[in-house]
């Protein structure tokens, strides 16, 4: 158990403890210190038997100098702990410095690439990567973007991650606000690792060493433990402020474990298993909370990577093997098979599972690892216990070893110390021998994640269109509120807004204009950000969730599929809910959402359910607002100014669309009759999906008008108080309709529109040719002007031959045409804006589709 934690040897005297001290002091210095660049403060990878790096003796990896001067932290906490006098405390604080200049120093090498990283945040593209090495003395590049595989999420997931462990352990490792805002986008650098194929930890990619980049489990995994480390975390300690506290978005975290999880015990697709998924499950990420998975991934690594003298990285792993061609970095696809059996082993990965072993308390693992790894250890004629790369199989024996597998006496590789193991070792020693508690070393209790959590309790608030509907609400037994009455409210005031605008808010965080940093990109936030409350300056502020937003996709005005999307997140933030306090739902009910019967109508017998306390495997309260404040989870937005928020509290989010462009708001003439006279095209494309000329569509005239297109919704209570949410007005207009096909015609039966035979077969729907053959669009305006077809679109009522025209006008003069329509100079994208808001509020789905994918291609 991770909870019980008992050191396998306790020290009985403080004479014996200094000893221990002494000696594992002697050993950093010697092994690891010495070799530390007295200007830049960084480490070299590896010793070859020379007592020099070789060919990389001027490189510096970003992840062996991370894992490297842990133990430098290690023995700095040692002896702050058994301080005995000024030596001791001399002694700690010359190490925390050692430790602070190298983290510093890999802090400057990233930010001297700020412009890489800008970039990488948009394109995630590997050649906008961060380099995964630097000079050793200089901190600058050391070779080009292509010449390495640069891409290795896990690299700078693990700097985040040991940097906030080590800021929450008391360092001082960031001294201004440009580098907190640096960090920050170091968090939108790795936030979407479920999504970004790397070449992974061994920096080269897939098994076969072609350079392919894939997704991989250790670099999400790493990636997630560093976001849930560092969120929230202040910078500066205990004496910073608002500006210093790096955010995280928590649907991101979300998004890399479930990626996680469906990967594991899997490395990725071309690699069975890694050792390198130690570091995930284990020390230092811990990112794993389910025990199954932790142990059927040890179970996997131990049972085919483990060997006598470590474990290998991977099943067919060809590097440093006697059979691997010097000459060339690609493997053949036929040549795997050749590594077989004759794998490299790492004695590094011992020490990862005596190091876990050491956090689980487990003594029988414990004892045993300890003294595998002391076999493997290399002891020099000074005296000194080194720990070497690897163990291979000499050229002499791999046929021997073929014919029976881990029989032959393996020989060290030719880098003597391995920095990074030799920095485990150290602090396995400081474990062991009771000088150093796992608490110190991970403040941030990382292993307690695996732990059982209690389920949340999602508080559902429900804000009715008005208060004739929140009073209709109340008589079937279903609590609501309206926008104005908690806006309203005396005791707590919440503003009620689109979750867009929380997306345009996060835009403003980690902005620097001295590095060229321009934040977080307008990447939608999910459900777990939408279910927060937050505050800001004072203001507090709830979010509706992100699937309610029509302009994103129009399905969503299907209320069936919005039923379904409410339950999905409801058992979503069941699972995956992870922050202080209650997830908070605001679900705005509007009258369309419950316009059919009542006994049919799904958003009604959802919000029933809702009602009961349970769904979705989830247990739900429905109440009211401002009494789930002090129970839900409050998160701060102080990273933007009062001016700028106050800004996003007031602009409608729509852009520069604020007035009426096709002035037109029926969807026939007003007059109620389609004056056109039958047959006549007058510029429409005949498709098979039109609607036939005998069917006549009514718009219900208790619909209210877009606000977007200027108008507003009236009730008995005068201003809707939903006009703030301009979209929603529009949300779920699309109710469940029934079709059925009698005698080739279709009948659309709703609450709100209605079919009827039309005289002359005059069509409220799209124009019809005559049953001979129709006109095409091209052919209509072939020797047509533009300014006959704006005229055209002008004077036309009817949606669908508006989306024609609108079609033509895009296909024939491109997106950025201009012309004057109502005494307004508009382009075809921003009509094309307004046209796909009408045709949701008129529910005309198939105009829909036409507005939506031309507005996408522009």
């Amino acid at each position: 158990s991770y909870t019980q934690y008992r050191p396998v040897v306790q020290t009985q005297s403080m004479a014996e403890r200094r000893s221990l001290l002494e000696k594992y002091s002697k050993l950093l210095s010697e092994t690891i210190m010495k070799y530390q660049d007295p200007v830049s403060g960084l480490l070299p990878a590896f010793v070859f038997k020379d007592g020099t790096a070789g060919w990389a003796r001027d490189h510096a990896w970003v992840r062996d100098n991370v894992y490297s001067i842990l133990a430098a932290w290690g023995m700095s906490l040692a002896y702050r702990r058994r301080a005995d006098g000024e030596e001791d405390n001399m002694m700690a604080y010359q190490l925390e410095q050692n430790v602070v200049k190298l983290m510093r120093s890999l802090l400057f090498c990233m930010m001297r690439q700020a412009d890489k990283v800008e970039r990488f945040k948009h394109t995630l593209d590997k050649g906008d990567s961060l380099h995964a090495k630097y000079n050793l003395k200089t901190c600058s590049t050391v070779v080009g973007d292509f010449e390495w595989g640069h891409l290795q999420i896990d690299a700078t997931s693990l700097y985040l991650l040991v940097l906030a462990q080590m800021t929450a352990a008391g360092l001082k490792i960031i001294y201004t606000l440009d580098e907190v805002a640096f960090v920050q986008n170091l968090v939108f650098y790795i936030e979407e690792a479920y999504r970004i194929p790397d070449y992974g930890i061994w920096e080269r990619g897939d098994k076969s060493n072609h350079g392919e980049t894939e997704l991989n489990a250790s670099s999400i995994g790493m990636a997630k433990a560093a976001l849930e480390a560092i969120g929230g975390l202040d910078l500066f300690g205990a004496r910073g402020g608002e500006e210093s506290v790096i955010h995280v978005m928590q649907d991101e975290v979300a998004q890399c474990y479930t990626k996680l999880k469906s990967l594991l015990p899997r490395e990725s697709s071309s690699k069975e298993v890694d050792a390198a998924l130690l570091n995930v499950i284990g020390f230092p990420a811990f990112a794993v909370e389910n025990m199954d998975i932790i142990s059927a991934t040890k179970d996997k690594i131990l049972n085919n990577l483990l060997g006598k003298y470590g474990c290998r990285r991977f099943l067919r792993d060809g590097y440093q093997t006697a059979k691997e061609d010097p000459n060339r970095l690609h493997y053949e696809p036929a040549e795997l098979k050749v590594f077989q059996n004759i794998e490299c082993e790492w004695p590094m990965f011992l020490l990862c599972l005596l190091i876990n072993a050491h956090i689980e308390g487990n003594i029988v693992e414990v004892k045993k690892y300890e003294e595998m790894a002391m076999e493997v250890v290399v002891t020099g004629r000074d005296g000194v216990m080194r720990m070497p790369e690897l163990y291979k199989v000499p050229a002499s024996k791999v046929e021997l070893e073929y014919g029976n597998p881990h029989s032959q006496a393996r020989v060290a590789g030719s880098k003597v110390l391995h920095m990074r193991s030799q920095s485990l070792l150290i602090l396995s020693g400081l474990l062991q021998s009771d000088l150093l508690a796992i608490g110190e070393i991970d403040p941030l209790n990382r292993r307690f994640s695996m732990l059982p959590k209690p389920d949340p309790l999602v508080q559902v608030v429900l804000l009715a269109e008005d208060a004739q509907l929140s009073a209709s609400l109340r008589r079937k037994g279903i609590t609501s509120d309206t926008i104005g009455r908690v806006e309203r409210n005396h005791h707590c005031p919440v503003k009620i807004l689109p979750a867009k605008r929380l997306t345009g808010v996060y835009q403003h965080l980690g902005v620097s204009k001295k590095m060229k940093l321009s934040g977080r990109p307008p990447h939608m936030v999910g459900v777990i950000g939408t279910s927060q409350v937050y505050n800001a300056h004072g203001v507090i502020v709830a979010f509706t969730p992100n699937f309610l937003d029509h302009e994103a996709f129009y399905l969503c005005l299907d209320n069936h599929l919005l039923v379904d999307l409410i339950k999905t997140d409801i058992a979503y933030l069941k699972a995956n809910w992870r922050l202080m306090g209650q997830p908070t739902i605001v679900l705005p009910v509007l009258r369309t959402m419950l316009s059919e019967d009542s006994d049919k109508s799904p958003f009604l017998r959802l919000l029933q359910t809702l009602t009961s306390g349970y769904t979705s495997g989830a247990r739900v309260q429905v109440g009211l607002l401002p009494d789930f404040i002090s129970t839900s989870c409050v998160t701060k937005l102080n990273f933007i100014s009062s001016k700028v928020f106050e800004i996003h509290l007031t602009s409608h989010g729509h852009g520069p669309r604020a007035s009426t462009i096709l002035h037109r708001e029926s969807f026939i003439h007003r007059t109620g009759s389609d004056k056109r006279p039958a047959g006549k095209v007058y510029g429409a494309v005949r498709r098979s999906r039109h609607t036939p000329p005998n069917v006549r569509r009514r718009i219900n005239p208790r619909s209210g008008s877009n606000l977007l297109l200027g108008g507003s919704f009236e009730s008995s209570g005068g201003e809707s108080p939903m006009a703030d949410l301009n979209y929603l007005h529009l949300a779920s207009a699309y109710t469940n309709r029934r079709r059925s096909i009698v005698g080739g015609s279709s009948q659309l039966q709703n609450d709100h529109v209605h079919s009827s035979p039309t005289a002359g077969g005059a069509s409220g729907g799209p124009s019809s040719s005559s049953s001979s053959g129709g006109v095409s669009m091209r052919d209509s305006f072939t020797s047509s002007s533009k300014e006959e077809v704006v005229e055209r679109l002008q004077s036309e009522d009817n949606l669908y031959n508006q989306a024609d025209i609108l079609t033509y006008l895009f296909n024939t003069y491109g997106k950025d045409f201009s012309f004057e329509l109502n005494g307004q100079t508009v382009t075809v994208t921003s009509v094309l804006e307004e046209l796909y808001q009408k045709d949701c509020r008129r529910s005309l789905l198939m105009c829909q589709r036409v507005a939506l994918r031309l507005e996408k291609n522009c």
